[in-house]
């Protein structure tokens, strides 16, 4: 389509979330220890219609520093002289984060972020930064839907507390969800899951072993290969990879399993295939049928592999997501082998 006479094509419109200054905006804000207070009858309307701040006594509600710009873009409230500068010389991610809340709040969803005496504390989980409810829900009467936290995409990325934290929300009951915000105040929302692959195959310990020679070579001479979850037929024989051949020989010998092999028995165990993931930037691609029946579910990484940023971890899930499969991080556990995965969501939607 032709742009108007006398202007530039212009590329994707970037929101700048401006400071406004106007005689319309109420000058409500009153500063408070842990916040910002807002006074009745406006405080009514922010908790009774989005549950903005925490209800404290005579009415009023105390709003973070996040929250406040959040109203000030979103309803109407002026901002004390030097705001900006006094937050963000308190904390530097202060403007990250409400975007965050933005990202959260843009389609509906109500989001309580979580102080002293928050609604529903007692299912608040170690490392959670606030709680989210559907449009149609409000806290003083129902359960939150997800546990959330945020972080700037540069951040580095723990897994094994990811992985732990998630955990937790589960066991009570709600989803673990990630907002990510990055350096141009962009934001993606995440739903982070411990999944539970589970394949039709038989597992190789229900399979009778093949009579091998006294060593295992990658490729084998064999008709009637028993074993069809481990290695690939080509040139008459089957080819193995390293990991497969490891395995082959722990399996052959009744060796325990340590390090990829480790990992590859879990999957094979719980009925799985698993191929190389190399056109994918992955350790496997993963069936939960025989290859001929299914296409792959799951992109598995392994320790090695994992993402070291918050900017790795979002490319390689919406990578994941671009050809319809789920990214997958797989570690050794005490309990055998677990599973986080990553997903893109859009709320509201």
């Amino acid at each position: 389509m032709a742009s108007e006479k006398g202007s530039q094509p212009v590329g994707r419109q970037r929101g700048n979330r401006p400071i406004l200054e106007n005689e319309d905006m109420r000058d409500v804000l009153i500063a408070e220890e842990g916040g910002w207070k807002v006074e009745p009858p406006i405080s009514s309307r922010l908790w009774q219609k989005s549950a903005l701040g925490k209800t404290i006594e005579g009415g009023a509600v105390l709003l973070s520093p996040a929250e406040a710009l959040f109203c000030h873009w979103h309803r109407n409230l002026a901002l004390p002289k030097n705001f900006m500068t006094e937050m963000l010389a308190t904390n530097q991610r202060f403007l990250h984060e409400a975007v965050a809340i933005e990202a959260i709040r843009s389609g509906g969803e109500i989001l309580s972020i979580c102080v002293e005496d928050s609604p529903h504390g007692n299912l608040q989980c170690a490392n959670t930064w606030g709680m989210r409810w559907e449009r149609i829900s409000h806290p003083s009467k129902d359960l939150p839907v997800s546990q959330v936290r945020w972080f700037i995409s540069s951040d580095d990325l723990d897994l094994v507390d990811l992985q732990s934290w998630v955990r937790d929300v589960e066991k009570m009951g709600q989803r673990a969800e990630v907002v990510v915000v990055d350096s141009e105040y962009y934001s993606t929302i995440y739903h982070l899951s411990s999944p539970d692959p589970r394949g039709k195959l038989k597992p190789p310990s229900e399979i009778q072993a093949p009579v091998l020679g006294e060593e295992v070579d990658y490729f084998i001479q064999y008709e009637n290969w028993p074993l069809p979850n481990i290695g690939v037929s080509q040139a008459g024989g089957i080819s193995l990879d390293s990991t497969e051949k490891k395995w082959l020989e722990n399996y052959l010998q009744g060796a325990e399993h340590a390090g990829d092999a480790y990992l590859l028995n879990e999957l094979l165990e719980r009925g799985l295939l698993a191929r190389p993931g190399f056109k994918y930037g992955c350790k496997w691609r993963v069936y939960d049928d025989d290859i001929s029946k299914s296409h792959a579910p799951w992109l598995m990484s392994i320790e090695s592999e994992m993402p070291r940023s918050w900017e790795e971890a979002c490319l390689r899930a919406r990578l994941s997501a671009g050809v319809n499969k789920k990214w997958v991080c797989i570690q050794q556990s005490p309990d055998g082998a677990s599973f986080l995965s990553i997903e893109r969501i859009l709320l509201g939607r």
